[in-house]
């Protein structure tokens, strides 16, 4: 089996589920693999990252602090990026002009401009670029998928998502806009929009949002994104989506993912039939992913699941692997993630305008009011 010469590049928290599917993918007999190198500007974070790839690969990759050093010294074919969102487009596109593939975690970029840079770079180097979008690639989000491809609920009408809870302490770089881009609602955001694009099989067409900071500073650490977001998406067909999102609201949590159609719903529960008003069907969750799995095609549920690995961090590493072998689009590209991008920072773009925004002003860069500070900054 081809192996791939990888570089680690970010060896900070979101790291750890990158080396643990590195590592399920080695357990799985999928070697293909060979991680040369890790960088970090803190280098007990790189020494850590190393020590932890030794213990599945056997060899133990070579610790940096810089990018550039990293790059001239190694013989490398792609890089894993992560890196906090304001470094991407900086960090991908070295390795795009050293002639490397490249994945990268999700958002693609800090802004629209950011990510259009690395899919630009990307496409004259003639370079895979994928985005480590790893919530579709779960059996229940797949299940869902096919529920819906099999109009189990019919057609789909409304989308219910809602993650409400309380954070008091500050969150890193995460709460500084010219770092992050946005709060949670776009660096978590993007799966909840590639989500409903996914399952839909559609693209959004038009956002409305409001957008608000309760608390401005957290214990001393002043917060420059938003804590609140509430938004409704228009998509094709007259299908919506509406969202909550806040770390503001303490004690009562709730977390909640509905996908409504004209003969029932899908949720965590797993899918609700409306029969008569007297009664429902109800398919709990894990037989709904085992319907999918008995139905579905043996060489489809193959690429969904690579020698039955459900780890999904693992699973956006092999298709990125698979991608390179084959020269394949990767399942998320730079553009499926770009769309992504352009819903939760749509959302900014109507909170600050007051008005609903059409989804492609923003993809095509005519609406940038929100980040325009952020692009200045940045010198983008």
């Amino acid at each position: 089996m081809e192996k791939i010469n990888l570089a680690l590049i970010g060896c900070g928290g979101i790291a750890n589920a990158h080396i643990e599917g590195f590592k399920n993918l080695s357990v799985r007999g999928l070697k293909v693999f060979n991680i040369k190198a890790v960088c970090d500007v803190i280098k007990e974070n790189a020494e850590r990252k190393a020590e932890a790839i030794q213990h599945f690969q056997g060899l133990k990759p070579k610790v940096y602090t810089d990018i550039e050093t990293m790059l001239k010294n190694e013989s490398l074919d792609a890089v894993d990026i992560c890196l906090p969102h304001n470094l991407h487009h900086v960090a991908a596109v070295k390795c795009l002009e050293r002639g490397l593939h490249v994945i990268i975690e999700k958002p693609l970029g800090i802004t629209m401009r950011a990510a259009k840079i690395i899919i630009d770079e990307a496409s004259r180097r003639n370079k895979i670029l994928a985005v480590a979008e790893n919530y579709r690639r779960a059996p229940k989000e797949r299940a869902f998928w096919w529920a819906i491809k099999e109009g189990l609920i019919g057609e789909p009408r409304i989308i219910l998502w809602a993650s409400v809870s309380w954070g008091p302490s500050p969150w890193g770089w995460r709460e500084d806009k010219f770092a992050a881009g946005g709060s949670w609602v776009f660096d978590g955001g993007v799966h909840w929009a590639d989500l409903d694009r996914y399952q839909l099989g559609m693209e959004a067409e038009e956002v409305f949002a409001m957008c608000h900071t309760f608390d401005p500073v957290k214990e001393g650490v002043k917060v420059t994104v938003d804590d609140m977001t509430m938004a409704i998406i228009k998509y094709e067909g007259n299908v919506y989506s509406q969202w909550i999102w806040t770390k503001a609201a303490p004690a009562k949590r709730i977390y909640s993912h509905i996908i409504y159609g004209s003969k029932g719903a899908l949720s965590d529960e797993g899918l609700q039939i409306e029969k008569n008003e007297e009664k429902i069907e109800i398919q709990p969750i894990n037989a709904l992913v085992n319907s999918m799995r008995m139905k579905l095609p043996q060489e489809i549920i193959e690429k969904f699941f690579p020698k039955g690995v459900t780890d999904t961090f693992a699973i956006e590493l092999y298709d990125f692997y698979d991608s390179i072998i084959n020269r394949r689009k990767p399942e998320v590209d730079g553009i499926e993630a770009y769309k992504d991008m352009a819903i939760p920072l749509g959302f900014y773009e109507s909170a600050v305008l007051n008005k609903p925004v059409k989804i492609k002003d923003v993809e095509e860069l005519r609406v940038e009011e929100y980040q325009k500070e952020i692009n200045e900054e940045l010198e983008i």
